[in-house]
């Protein structure tokens, strides 16, 4: 969603960045395991004028292979 792969706002702990309505942002939880490997999800959250909407279609369930 967006023309380059990081876009501002980039928001963390030292983030002086407002939010503002119609910002998409990512949330990107990742794991990471010695050894083998890991794997990072991202989930795109769109600003609104009073809270947020998760635009990520997809299960938050771990599943095990």
């Amino acid at each position: 969603i967006g023309l380059y792969v990081h876009e501002i706002p980039f928001m963390g702990p030292k983030s002086t960045a407002i939010l503002k309505e119609n910002n998409v942002i990512t949330i990107e939880p990742g794991i990471y395991i010695p050894n083998w490997g890991g794997v990072r999800i991202e989930n795109q959250i769109l600003i609104t004028k009073d809270s947020n909407e998760i635009l990520t279609n997809s299960t938050m369930e771990l599943i095990e292979l």
